[in-house]
């Protein structure tokens, strides 16, 4: 049972305080902003490297190590874009009234940077962890990418739940591409193919020798998949989450106090 606790909860321990951090960090001025951009650009060379350093090391401490390199690799991307470095060419609210079609467009233009960023970077960290024993970095960096897009298409299409709430001011105006009105009929689907994910990982996890680099690696994984099936629910279903955050966001140095949810970033833009 502690074989498969533990990854557990490091991996809540990690996602939680990671993603705690860059909400409040991205509510300070612009200098902190800018000096955490430069320590965060540091850690994810690192972190790109240790895609191919890890390798190798098959052993429990590679899967931790590997985990973590992932959520590094991802938190970069996120810290990037909700400090509006990397976003997309349209800096201006959704013109209203627009079909799906032109919407898709505009919602693209106006992170179409962010993105690009993203699938480069993926083909990097996917070439070098080709072949690789230990490939737990690139396997999070890309369950948290394939989550993003799952929760991204959710957003597009229509989660009544979505708060705008975590959005820092010089964001505000991507809050106008949500699609707030009503749930989409594809959210039985998606909801699906997400679960259906985490149960294989939670499958696989179990199913290895328990205490060994598969199992821990899976666990981390399944549980990393776990929480972004709690954040797709949390954008249709009425789930009070603040608490999680409320360490990170109580306090709102851009001029904004929080009076409503808000929740973690696996992409609602």
């Amino acid at each position: 049972m502690t074989d498969v606790a533990v990854p557990v909860f490091a991996a809540i321990v990690i996602w939680w305080s990671s993603t705690g951090s860059l909400l409040w960090l991205v509510r300070q001025n612009k200098s902190v902003r800018l000096f955490t951009a430069l320590i965060a650009s540091i850690a994810v060379l690192a972190a790109t490297v240790a895609v191919y350093s890890l390798r190798d090391i098959d052993t429990l401490s590679g899967a931790y190590i590997g985990f973590t390199c992932g959520i590094v690799l991802w938190a970069w991307h996120e810290c990037m874009f909700l400090f509006g470095y990397i976003s997309g060419p349209r800096k201006t609210p959704c013109p209203p009234n627009l079909k799906i079609w032109p919407r898709f467009i505009v919602s693209t233009e106006a992170v179409i940077h962010h993105e690009v960023a993203i699938a480069a970077h993926g083909g990097l960290i996917l070439l070098l962890s080709l072949g690789a024993e230990n490939a737990v970095a690139a396997m999070t960096f890309f369950l948290l990418w394939g989550m993003r897009l799952s929760s991204k298409a959710l957003v597009f299409l229509g989660a009544p739940n979505i708060s705008d709430h975590m959005l820092p001011n010089h964001l505000k105006y991507l809050s106008t591409y949500f699609n707030k009105k009503q749930a989409t009929a594809l959210f039985p689907l998606l909801i699906a193919v997400v679960s259906g994910i985490t149960a294989v990982l939670i499958y696989l996890g179990l199913t290895h020798l328990s205490g060994t680099f598969p199992a821990v690696s899976y666990m981390l994984l399944a549980t990393l998949a776990s929480l972004a099936v709690i954040e797709h629910l949390a954008l249709v279903l009425p789930v009070p989450d603040a608490i999680l955050w409320a360490w990170a966001i109580h306090e709102n140095t851009d001029t904004e106090q929080v009076s409503r949810r808000t929740r973690p970033d696996y992409g609602r833009t």
